[in-house]
């Protein structure tokens, strides 16, 4: 059954949009480091679509309360949110990176990160009726680290598909409501890695796979989005800032040729000038730095593919507002919400 710290509560509706009854840290999974939690916005319509939430913070800082306005957003765009944690990357004590001795989250090294997030999204399509959401229309949305593994849950198909000489079939094994399936429908990426072979090799990453990169490139390549697009990789939007000096937007790049390569649906915005989380001090005010005013110059670029079966164009750039709000809610509509209104 369910769990969670608190009662729901409704929140008031504003400039006309829907209530949003909201449920605050419901714990998804019991992990051998801790319990996992989620909080939940949900619209009061029938059958919302569902939105995962994956927060950043280098894989070992933050908490799922560091997300965009999701209530406003629940309320608004008509789709029910899940904002997740995940289990965070250990930080050693000679590690030169600061310790982060406040956050509770429990921790683990990859593959941790990816399967408390499939886990998520699996327990999430088994409460779907408890909790008034569509179990069919699922999409993924994160930010920096949270991007990443946005990317990761999007392409990877199974968790299962991790086992193998690296990890073996028990680390990988699916023990958070295994008959569901952990597969999304569209993916949000904003400034997320997708190739860590890319990158340095001993930044937050090495906290992430447990070791530099250099020495252990079979984990990083298992831990990139990019080693999984495939023709079956769901529909992608992009956001990443040119001027990013965290995460390059040569990451979002070599994710970008990859998709094209595979024929997956993708709508890559590159911001001009504009550094990691577009400059702004969190992920919660993120989206205002994408919406003041002048909007920050940009270059948008699409791909599109018409599936066989259903005639259905995901992708194409007829249309397509600024990033920001307008950019991914109209996205969501299209993708997973049969553009609802």
């Amino acid at each position: 059954m369910p769990r969670s710290d608190s009662e729901p509560t409704e929140e008031e509706p504003t400039n006309g949009s829907n209530p949003v009854e909201t449920h605050q840290g419901v714990t998804y999974a019991e992990r051998d480091a801790g319990a996992m939690k989620l909080d939940l916005f949900v619209p009061e319509i029938d059958d919302p679509p569902l939105v995962v939430y994956v927060h950043g913070g280098g894989w070992a800082y933050a908490t799922r309360a560091n997300t965009p306005d999701l209530e406003r957003y629940a309320a608004e765009w008509g789709v029910a949110f899940a904002s997740v944690s995940y289990r965070l990357a250990p930080i050693p004590e000679d590690s030169p990176f600061d310790p982060a001795p406040d956050n509770p989250t429990p921790r683990g090294v990859f593959p941790a990160q990816i399967l408390d997030v499939k886990a998520a999204i699996r327990w999430l399509r088994a409460n779907a009726e408890t909790y008034g959401f569509d179990a069919d229309e699922v999409a993924i949305w994160g930010a920096s680290a949270g991007g990443h593994l946005a990317a990761l849950a999007g392409a990877l198909e199974d968790v299962t598909d991790l086992a193998g000489d690296v990890y073996p079939a028990e680390a990988v094994e699916k023990r958070v409501a295994p008959e569901q399936s952990g597969r999304v429908q569209a993916v949000v990426d904003w400034y997320g890695v997708s190739d860590l072979r890319e990158l340095d090799g001993d930044g937050l990453e090495s906290l992430l796979i447990g070791g530099i990169v250099s020495e252990n490139l079979e984990k990083a390549r298992l831990a990139s989005p990019i080693s999984y697009v495939s023709e079956t990789t769901p529909p992608f939007l992009v956001m990443h800032g040119q001027a990013d000096d965290v995460v390059p937007v040569d990451q979002t790049e070599l994710l970008a040729d990859a998709l094209a390569d595979a024929h997956v649906d993708a709508t890559v915005y590159e911001l001009h000038d504009m550094g990691h989380v577009f400059g702004a001090d969190s992920e919660r005010s993120a989206m205002e730095r994408l919406t003041g005013t002048p909007r920050p110059s940009q270059s948008i670029t699409s791909t599109a593919h018409v599936a066989e079966s259903t005639g259905k164009r995901a992708g194409g750039l007829d249309g397509v507002p600024p990033a920001g709000p307008d950019a991914i809610g109209q996205f969501l509509h299209r993708v997973i919400g049969n553009e609802r209104t």
